[in-house]
């Protein structure tokens, strides 16, 4: 197995329905034996909570919606009050935490697999921000506001050395994943393609268009050229 303190981060984003699992599982598969190799998810996964949630019987989907609803009040032109926002800014320091494991394992010479990438280019959108009021007015909500954009700016300025970027069409996804919410779905396949990544290179790949083999094959073939040009 070789050894390199300088091995690459490649990270796989998209859509919920685009593929990510089943390309990360792959690439995984793949590297294992060549190089010292790390999957990290970098997401938050409060969405499989919610789906939990709508499951319960009875009262189960009355209770997600009053969460969605609660939401998206707090993206309403006033932000947040305290307590949301408390919640919601708890929420994404469970993805500092596990960037920042990532971070560990790439400094004891992994190369690292990323399900996920926090961005900052759009505000609320996907891997992006949740406080999405600049200035709401709650002064700890505010605050709070502050310090996740500034912890979203630390994790964004560690940019990947490449971005795999999964696109797939709404139809396709709604068809793959049907327990997910409509309207957060297009929301997430609309900001997708404004990300940026801080200027990381990005290959796109397109699910609903592409055979699975063709997609890991092209994956494959930028995999190797980073791993060419990484010193």
């Amino acid at each position: 197995m070789k050894q390199n303190v300088n091995l690459p981060v490649i990270a796989i984003i998209g859509a919920d329905g685009s593929g990510k699992s089943t390309i990360c599982s792959e690439l995984m598969t793949w590297l294992e034996g060549r190089y010292p190799v790390r999957l990290c998810h970098l997401g938050r996964q409060t969405g499989n909570i919610g789906r939990m949630i709508a499951k319960l019987p009875f009262l189960g989907k009355k209770l997600d919606h009053k969460i969605a609803g609660k939401a998206n009040k707090a993206r309403s032109d006033k932000g947040p009050k305290a307590g949301v926002a408390c919640i919601m800014f708890l929420l994404s320091l469970k993805r500092v935490y596990r960037f920042y494991k990532m971070l560990r394992f790439k400094k004891q010479g992994f190369l690292i697999i990323t399900d996920r990438y926090p961005q900052i280019s759009v505000i609320g959108g996907l891997d992006g921000p949740d406080l999405t009021i600049d200035h709401p007015d709650n002064i700890i909500s505010r605050w709070l506001t502050q310090w996740e954009r500034r912890l979203y700016r630390w994790m964004a300025d560690h940019k990947p050395d490449l971005v795999i970027r999964l696109n797939v069409d709404i139809d396709t996804a709604m068809k793959r994943k049907p327990d997910h919410r409509l309207s957060s779905m297009v929301k997430k396949i609309e900001s997708i393609e404004k990300l940026t990544f801080n200027g990381a290179p990005i290959i796109d790949l397109y699910s609903h268009k592409q055979p699975l083999e063709e997609i890991i094959q092209e994956a494959k073939n930028a995999i190797r050229e980073v791993l060419i040009k990484k010193p």
